[in-house]
């Protein structure tokens, strides 16, 4: 592990929010397959997956769905490691670690959300940031897999990032506005009470959120950055409209995927979503 530290080490100079380097790296978990460790940073905690196949790999930045957190990774490390593919996963802004009492990113203060989601953003283009300067990494085999809200967040970090090899979406979509309206997730549906009651209509809640819409950025990722989407059909949470609003705003190649069921595609095992994501995360090497 010693290696890996001072490869770490290494790293966290050029990260600050990934900082405090005293006791950087915890070693979790070590199968025949990956070895899982926990980087002990201070603002953005994380969970870095290593195959157990020699150096360089292709790279996955892993982004969890809402009230998830960085553990999720865990449920995925063996098919991830089987493949041969270093991932990093981090918290989000208000989960995992970095929860907070009566903070949440879909809450009736407004303006506290986007600037959730506008840090959570800059925190997944530094975890980027951190797969390319890993020595152990193919800087041009670069992925996103994002999940829920993983999904959102994931859309507005690649619109950005733009040198990504492929974006593998997983129960997302946009149209933030129709989310806000037509979302059965229990935040979301508390919101719209709030905001009936103060007589606040949705599009002038969600003033200022235009940037943050994946709708505005997908549009601009690079005609070589394919996107890939799996998707229920019966999905109240990310309505299926919301769905196919995004797919049809891509104008780089892409490829939809629907499956008889509701938001909880990722862990129903007789779809074999994370093996379709992994194979075709593989086609692109």
């Amino acid at each position: 592990m010693s290696k890996l530290k001072n490869v770490l080490y290494m790293i966290c100079g050029f990260m600050p929010r990934f900082g405090g380097c005293q006791n950087l790296v915890t070693l979790l978990r070590e199968t025949k397959n990956y070895k899982l460790y926990r980087l002990q940073a201070v603002e953005v905690p994380a969970l870095l997956l290593e195959p157990s196949a020699p150096p360089p790999y292709p790279a996955i930045l892993f982004l969890h769905y809402y009230r998830g957190s960085k553990d999720n990774l865990r449920v995925l490390a063996n098919e991830i490691g089987k493949a041969g593919f270093l991932a990093l996963a981090i918290d989000m802004e208000y989960h995992g670690d970095r929860a907070r009492e009566g903070k949440d990113v879909f809450s009736p203060d407004i303006h506290d959300d986007r600037l959730a989601f506008e840090r959570t953003v800059q925190d997944g283009l530094r975890a980027l940031y951190f797969l390319e300067n890993h020595p152990y990494v193919k800087k041009d085999q670069l992925f996103l897999w994002g999940v829920s809200l993983g999904s959102i967040i994931g859309t507005l970090i690649a619109g950005r990032h733009q040198q990504l090899r492929g974006v593998f979406l997983v129960v997302g979509g946009g149209n933030l506005s129709r989310l806000l309206k037509e979302s059965m997730l229990d935040s979301l549906v508390e919101l719209r009470y709030h905001l009936l009651k103060r007589g606040i209509a949705v599009p002038e809640a969600l003033k200022g959120w235009e940037a943050l819409d994946p709708l505005y950025h997908v549009g601009s990722l690079d005609w070589s950055t394919p996107l890939f989407m799996y998707n229920g059909t019966k999905d109240d949470i990310v309505p299926p409209l919301c769905t196919l609003e995004l797919f049809e705003t891509v104008s780089s190649f892409k490829k939809i995927r629907w499956f008889p069921t509701g938001h909880g595609l990722l862990f129903e095992r007789s779809f074999g979503v994370p093996q379709l994501v992994l194979e075709e995360m593989k086609s692109l090497l």
